[in-house]
């Protein structure tokens, strides 16, 4: 197959938006089929919309489907597809309309979220094959949309378990958490991700005095840039807490597996949306073999099922105070947790099984 994957992430960064594509579309290429890649080349959104259309007109002959990798993408593509008598497929991997509400309760903030819906809709009216990563955003589209459940299809997001995996190098380990001023028999709890509103990195925040006053011997580890990073920080200071938070911002992808591997506890505190979540760093601590706290938003709920970790309400700080103590002070459950995550994550979660479920997708609207 000759497969356009066009997104406006900018493929340099080190995000989880841009590992999911940069998974997907060398998988596909492993398969043997032909896959050209358009990426986000600046800042603006306007000027690298224009940029994307114009290769998509330039390029679109020599390809069979567009792969869309969001909302924008898909309505850029609209007209090249149309034109071309090309498959539209659309990813989407979060509603943008109810992630734009968390960002703010002003009356414009309210209508920009308005205009992503109606923008959203349209994509999904447009698209040939939707894809989701999550049962939710499924169900949003089928119910809000009008979408037929026949066009729209489940695959969640990964991870790439020859990257991610349990470190045993006790020194290796050792010499990153001293560098981190991670004393010998500190408890160290991280969260690796974006540093956004909905990440709920607030209620971690919220949780550590009560947390501390019985566990002096804790630290937090939030590694991650976002627009909400100085808010957090800020939270920290003024709760007296900067001895016990360490914010690395941004850092090379290739040493988030040592970062998860110095972990005793991965936390997603994440505020609960419409969209659920199926978080690629999920995957990743579950890859490296580390037990994990999480929220109880949709999505997450196998966690708790499947005995790699515990699922709570993080806005009740006594059950998430409660949650962290007892696998502060069991490290054969925090062992046996992270063990049942391994398997889980290779069973379920490798990059590797996605790439054959999309390429089924894709043989069936090619068909």
């Amino acid at each position: 197959m000759r497969i356009l994957y066009i997104t406006l992430e900018d493929l340099s960064l080190h995000k989880g938006s841009v590992t999911h594509v940069k998974e997907i579309v060398a998988g596909l290429r492993k398969q043997g089929h032909q896959v050209g890649l358009i990426g986000r080349p600046w800042n603006s959104i306007a000027f690298s919309s224009l940029f994307l259309l114009f290769s998509i007109f330039v390029k679109l002959s020599q390809y069979d489907v567009i792969y869309a990798r969001d909302y924008h993408t898909a309505i850029i593509a609209l007209l090249p597809r149309l034109l071309f008598h090309k498959k539209l497929i659309y990813e989407i991997n979060g509603l943008a309309n109810e992630e734009q509400k968390l960002k703010s309760q002003s009356i414009f903030n309210q209508v920009i979220s308005f205009f992503i819906r109606k923008t959203e809709k349209m994509a999904t009216r447009f698209s040939d094959q939707i894809i989701c990563v999550t049962p939710q955003i499924a169900n949003y589209l089928v119910q809000h949309f009008h979408c037929q459940p026949g066009r729209v299809k489940v695959i969640s997001n990964g991870v790439n378990t020859k990257k991610f995996y349990p470190i045993h190098d006790k020194n290796l380990l050792a010499q990153w958490r001293e560098r981190l001023n991670i004393g010998d028999g500190e408890i160290l709890i991280v969260f690796i991700g974006n540093l956004a509103p909905w990440q709920g990195i607030e209620y971690l925040i919220r949780v550590a005095p009560l947390l501390l006053k019985e566990k002096k011997n804790v630290k937090f580890l939030i590694v991650g840039e976002g627009t909400w990073r100085e808010k957090f920080q800020m939270s920290v200071n003024d709760l007296g807490l900067s001895d016990y938070f360490i914010f690395t911002g941004m850092v090379d992808h290739e040493q988030i597996p040592l970062y998860i591997n110095i972990a005793d506890i991965c936390v997603l505190p994440k505020r609960k949306l419409k969209s659920g979540y199926s978080p690629i760093k999920l995957y990743e601590y579950m890859a490296c073999g580390k037990p994990i706290i999480s929220s109880q938003a949709e999505g997450l709920e196998f966690i708790e099922e499947e005995g790699i970790g515990r699922v709570i309400d993080p806005e009740n700080t006594v059950r998430f105070n409660e949650a962290l103590k007892d696998l502060i002070q069991d490290q054969k459950k925090r062992e046996a947790m992270g063990e049942r995550a391994l398997f889980v994550a290779r069973k379920r979660f490798d990059w590797e099984i996605k790439v054959i479920e999309i390429e089924k997708i894709l043989k069936e609207l090619l068909a």
